[in-house]
């Protein structure tokens, strides 16, 4: 979706379904708690005679919310400004790394997509960054600007499901086989929005029992590497060790395959595809389902290495829809496991920006799944409660939700990273329904997931604020006489 078509279906889609009184915001349904939804002024237009225009004027004009902004300390953002003028430059060095750990927002590779073209039209394509090795047997795993799959029988470790065991690795995964005929592969592509490398770098585990890696690109020969851990390195009885190969290739499109090659199992992280040349490159790490506490209690000396070795200049943390939907939660605690993960952030790439992305609105309704049996109003149609759709039964924000925001906004301000509110950009309190039943729809029914064009707006919104700050950064700059 094109950013002029994203700006059509944003704003004057969102006031028009307003308007015609789709929100379906209940007084007696909705939480009295506190809320952000001070961010967003009241939107009126000519049909309700508000504030936006005179009673009756058609041509009144509506009042739009403002633009949203990045909310940072002075200087938070300044190593990720500073990278992508040295991309804007063409420089060497001007490598934008961007690695955003995430929930299900972030693994459907909807938001991240719409960033990796935004801004790798302006600044340029590194590559297209992480990736798990293949597909691995786990569940809604989905990336765009890449093509994968596998072969043969693997296994799979995924970090938050019962019963799997780390280490889980930077994306949360770990894939192994020990058979020869087990093969996984990625590759670029003619139809991928970042279709060319020029490096594949393997992220695999080293233990004492190990075994070889094989590894070749496109057709040709198989390679042997061995991923055993040797040495006083592996006198402990737990020994472990992440590390990375790095496969050089001719750039262009290619194919990288690995496989067992005897002795031993192998344990697959990922593998990260990238062109050495200026520009952004994206590292899609979510996992559905999974909170900012999950991050925090996998494997750091696993994960540290690998995220050091990424070399990122700016690392997103998107969380807090799942946080909203957890029956314990408990506040002070998700304030600890912010202060814990950004400094776990900081030890490992200390010249990396920090940005903490809240999430966006999600709906919920007061007798839950018993209102399924309630025949819905025809899609697209209004909805109207003088018609009989009962209080317990209209989608609203859920009271938690803004309080999970608001730890963020102050966890981000405690720590000095930066903030950036999605809940109040796309509209504040109580608009998944109406979202829902806009053509295109921007949410899913399950008023929680937005679609592709949901995504994008919300994509759009973050890269205006992101280029705003890095746009008047350069002024300021460029006013101080610095190069």
């Amino acid at each position: 979706m094109t950013s002029s078509l994203v700006a059509a279906i944003s704003w004057a889609a969102l006031l028009g379904a307003l308007a015609a009184g789709c929100n379906g915001q209940a007084v007696e349904a909705q939480p009295k708690v506190p809320s952000p939804e001070a961010a967003m002024p009241v939107v009126a237009g000519p049909t309700d005679g508000g504030v936006g225009g005179d009673e009756g004027d058609p041509t009144a004009p509506v009042a739009l919310p403002p633009a949203p902004v990045i909310e940072a300390p002075p200087g938070a953002l300044e190593p990720f400004y500073a990278a992508l003028d040295r991309a804007e430059r063409g420089l060497p060095d001007g490598r934008v790394g961007i690695v955003q750990f995430g929930d299900s927002h972030t693994a459907g590779d909807h938001l991240t997509g719409f960033l990796r073209r935004a801004l790798g039209g302006r600044f340029g394509d590194a590559g297209r960054g992480f990736v798990l090795a293949g597909k691995p047997p786990i569940r809604h795993y989905y990336l765009r600007d890449v093509r994968y799959g596998s072969t043969g029988k693997w296994g799979a470790e995924l970090g938050g499901k019962k019963d799997n065991v780390g280490p889980f690795g930077l994306a949360g995964v770990r894939a192994h086989s020990d058979r020869k005929d087990a093969i996984a592969w990625v590759e670029s592509c003619e139809q991928c929005g970042s279709d060319r490398v020029a490096r594949f770098d393997v992220f695999y585990l080293r233990t004492p029992t190990s075994g070889t890696l094989g590894y070749r690109v496109d057709d040709g020969p198989w390679q042997k590497h061995p991923t055993k851990l040797t040495g006083a390195a592996a006198t402990a009885a737990d020994a472990r060790q992440a590390a990375v190969l790095s496969v050089p290739v001719a750039e262009g499109r290619h194919r990288l395959s690995l496989r067992p090659q005897g002795k031993g199992r192998i344990e697959l992280f990922g593998v990260a595809l990238e062109r050495g040349t200026p520009g952004v490159v994206i590292d899609v790490l979510g996992v559905v389902g999974r909170r900012l506490g999950h991050l925090r209690s996998w494997e750091w000396d696993v994960i540290g290495p690998q995220l050091a070795a990424r070399a990122p200049a700016l690392v997103v943390l998107q969380y807090g829809t799942n946080e909203a939907d957890q029956v314990d939660l408990d506040l002070g605690a998700l304030a600890r496991h912010y202060d814990d993960v950004i400094a776990l952030i900081r030890s490992h790439a200390p010249g990396a920006s920090i940005l903490v992305l809240g999430p966006p609105d999600m709906g919920v309704r007061d007798a839950g799944k018993a209102c399924d049996k309630l025949k819905p109003p025809p899609r697209g149609a209004p909805v109207d409660l003088d018609a009989g759709v009962a209080p317990e039964c209209v989608w609203h924000t859920p009271a938690i939700l803004p309080l999970v925001i608001a730890t963020q906004r102050e966890a981000a301000a405690r720590n000095g990273v930066a903030f950036f509110d999605s809940f109040a950009a796309l509209g504040g309190a109580d608009r998944m329904d109406v979202m829902f039943h806009l053509e295109p729809p921007l949410a899913y029914s399950d008023h929680v997931h937005l679609t592709q064009p949901g995504a994008e707006l919300w994509g759009q919104h973050l890269v205006d604020a992101l280029l705003a700050g890095y746009d008047a950064w350069k002024r300021q700059a460029l006013a101080s006489g610095q190069p």
